[in-house]
């Protein structure tokens, strides 16, 4: 039961991760009208957090293991992962007051004029009413530039080569691309990805206590987890929602109500989050014998040496 539990609880990390790797870059050329060339790297902000908070996780199940033992494992993996919820949600708001592109609002209005403000040209703005420039209410386009554009009612040459791409939206004031939001949801990605890394680090700082003789298929068990809850958020909970800060919010919730499991989690050594050590209630469906060691303890010097032997 304990593996079950644990595989569940993976897919609300790991699967999350995945999930996260594949909407963010989106989310932010789609929401916040950013180029593809700045978007893949703020997006690969949350894959970066790999390079140290996973093994964040696996320092602190240790930690905590020498203070309150695998009851302190499982505590501490359910509270990073109720914060990695918590952070879910919280990167959902910071949008869901302004409009996106995905309003069901926007749903049949036709197209607006369109506004490009380029980068190092001293706050200089163009407008564009040619219909091949036009975008959905809130939305952005990533066109080929003509040679002109509209400044202060004035027909002006634009900056850029004719046919350079430029990323062109809505200039409406409550679009999420004309807030000054972007930072904080560049900071709630961030703690949201420490969350998820470390909640991944902490649940295989207590695989290996689940059953020593199948430490192998356990860990295989909630690996698999890891991907199939990939699937479910990503095609079941985020993509169903729309915005898609709402899939945000409503992953959040999910991930803090499902992670209360994690106090079922029991041995009966050592206890769970609840429940004291000594009871007769023992969660695992398939019992190691008295004594049985996992293959990494046992004695091969007594076998017989094939190599050896002559034909």
């Amino acid at each position: 039961m304990n593996a079950w539990i644990m595989l569940l609880t993976y897919g609300l990390c790991f699967g999350v991760e995945l999930t996260m790797n594949n909407k963010l870059v989106a989310y932010m050329e789609r929401y916040y009208a950013i180029p593809n060339e700045i978007a893949g790297p703020l997006g690969a902000i949350f894959s970066l957090m790999n390079l140290f908070a996973r093994s964040w996780g696996g320092i602190l199940s240790d930690y905590l293991a020498t203070r309150k033992g695998l009851p302190g494992r499982i505590t501490g993996m359910w509270v990073v992962q109720t914060f990695e919820g918590f952070m879910c949600i919280m990167l959902g708001l910071v949008t869901q007051r302004f409009d996106s592109p995905d309003e069901h609002k926007f749903i049949g209005l036709p197209k607006v004029n369109s506004t490009w403000f380029p980068m190092g040209n001293d706050g200089v703005q163009y407008m564009f009413s040619d219909p091949a420039m036009q975008v959905e209410p809130c939305g952005s386009y990533l066109a080929r530039s003509p040679t002109h554009g509209w400044v202060d009612d004035v027909w002006t040459v634009l900056p850029t080569k004719p046919n350079t791409f430029i990323t062109v939206y809505d200039p409406a004031p409550n679009c999420i691309h004309n807030q000054d939001t972007i930072g904080l949801t560049i900071v709630c990605i961030i703690f949201f990805s420490i969350g998820v890394q470390m909640a991944e680090g902490l649940h295989f700082g207590i695989v290996p206590y689940i059953s020593r003789p199948a430490l192998g298929v356990v860990s295989g068990m909630v690996g698999a987890g890891g991907n199939a809850g990939a699937l479910i958020a990503g095609q079941f909970i985020v993509s169903a929602a729309n915005p898609l800060d709402d899939g945000f919010i409503r992953l959040g919730g999910i991930i803090m109500g499902l992670s209360m499991v994690m106090h079922f989690i029991y041995f009966p050594d050592e206890g769970g989050i609840l429940l004291p050590a000594g009871l007769k209630y023992d969660p695992q469906l398939v019992k190691a014998a008295k004594g049985q060691k996992g293959s990494d303890e046992l004695n091969f010097s007594t076998t017989k040496d094939e190599s050896s032997v002559s034909v």
